[in-house]
């Protein structure tokens, strides 16, 4: 895992490319976050495509980590709300499988 494995997240969740947002995810995906757990790839996307509260939110990358021991990635930045105020912060931890990113979780401020 990279950065820009990370960055390219951000990305197409942004643009809504959930096509290249799964080619991003392993199979068995889980995303962990405060509010949810959300297991398999498919149940993801198909979340940020169809459930999650905004779709027109934006992704503001503060600072992207890359550790060198593993294959780890975290991102720090902040959900801008659809009319372009901060929504909340975030810290997102990427861990990579062999198939793409396995595992994320998700820490915020509680905006």
């Amino acid at each position: 895992m990279d950065r820009e494995a990370a960055r390219e997240y951000y990305r197409a969740i942004d643009e809504n490319d959930y096509a290249a947002l799964s080619a991003l995810l392993a199979d068995g995906f889980v995303h962990e976050r405060p509010d949810r757990t959300i297991e398999g790839r498919a149940a993801f996307v198909s979340f940020m495509r169809d459930d999650r509260p905004a779709t027109d939110t934006e992704h503001v990358l503060e600072t992207v980590y890359e550790a060198t021991a593993d294959d780890r990635v975290a991102a720090e930045g902040r959900l801008l709300a659809p009319d372009g105020t901060d929504w909340f912060g975030f810290v997102d931890v990427f861990l990579a499988g062999d198939d793409g990113i396995a595992r994320l979780r998700t820490y915020t401020d509680g905006g």
